[in-house]
């Protein structure tokens, strides 16, 4: 598929979210279900969740859902009751949201011209139906944020202040909107990919990296590979952002010497040192004050949180 039909799909996404969501950017489950003309049913499954369509008869026998979603009872311990009374107030479960959201995404593969799409594929490759509804649904499967964050949403975070966004803030507004740590970050990697500018370069998101980091042996934090959203000035990264995009599990040792620091095992959840930065060509091109700051929780082994750096 070419770039531009995949643009075309997340456009689509985004409209989406923008329709269903409430006053504040909320997206409810329930309201991706009545847009995609689709039921929820909650039963036991060999595996997480998966996409089905509903037969004529079923769908007039009932509420003319065109499409089910299918989620394992024994993985969710939710109801209907729970997801018809779903607001920002109590939210479903945000893997379970997002694991509706990723089997939505996948009926697009079926219905492209539902909604409104017509897309153009690589003419220089002979393709089936087949093989194109395959691509389709792989392509497309990272486009699952786009329905749960909507654009009214990122605008709360985005143009109430005219300073960069803080850790706090970040973590408050990922638990507001129910996502996982994984959708947040995807979420603003993905106003990359629809040309979002608008979003790109307001003041809390410029000069900015938010990336995921995990609780490692004795305390201390490693930095993971993926996912790591950044959106520095002249394409100046940090050089040990770009170490970890190619080097999973980095020690923040490698960054940060000062045992107070929250990530080296302290009690600070934020420090400013002086880094080496660059492009992915040149990573120490010049030297790059930055401020650290970490997502307070539990230090579990294992236990995933987010960080954020600020070029200042």
């Amino acid at each position: 598929m070419t770039p531009s039909a995949l643009t075309q799909i997340a456009r689509v996404c985004v409209d989406i979210s923008n329709e269903v969501s409430d006053e504040l950017g909320f997206v409810a489950i329930r309201r991706l279900l009545v847009r995609f003309h689709a039921r929820l049913i909650i039963q036991p499954l060999l595996v997480e969740g998966m996409l089905a369509s509903v037969q004529s008869d079923a769908k007039s026998a009932s509420d003319g859902a065109e499409w089910a979603v299918l989620i394992d009872a024994e993985t969710y311990s939710v109801d209907a009751g729970d997801v018809e009374n779903e607001d920002s107030a109590r939210p479903l479960p945000t893997r379970l949201r997002n694991t509706i959201a990723h089997e939505l995404i996948h009926s697009f593969a079926f219905r492209l011209s539902e909604f409104g799409l017509r897309l153009n594929v690589d003419s220089k490759r002979k393709m089936g139906a087949e093989e194109l509804v395959k691509e389709l649904e792989q392509e497309t499967e990272r486009f699952s944020p786009l329905l749960l964050l909507s654009e009214k949403a990122l605008s709360q975070l985005l143009t109430k202040k005219q300073a960069p966004v803080s850790i706090e803030e970040i973590c408050a507004f990922r638990t507001g909107f129910a996502v996982s740590r994984y959708v947040l970050i995807n979420r603003l990697n993905l106003l990359k990919a629809i040309d979002d500018d608008a979003l790109l370069s307001k003041m809390p998101l410029r000069n900015i990296a938010i990336g995921l980091a995990e609780w490692g042996g004795g305390g201390k934090a490693v930095i993971r590979k993926w996912p790591l959203f950044f959106n520095f000035e002249n394409g100046i990264v940090p050089a040990f952002l770009l170490e970890a995009m190619q080097k999973d599990y980095l020690p923040i040792e490698a960054v940060v010497s000062d045992g107070e620091f929250i990530m080296c095992g302290g009690v600070i959840n934020k420090i400013e040192l002086v880094v080496d930065a660059g492009t992915k060509a040149t990573p120490r091109q010049r030297r790059l004050n930055c401020e650290i700051s970490a997502e307070s929780g539990s230090r579990k082994v294992g236990t995933q949180f987010l960080f954020s750096v600020h070029a200042t």
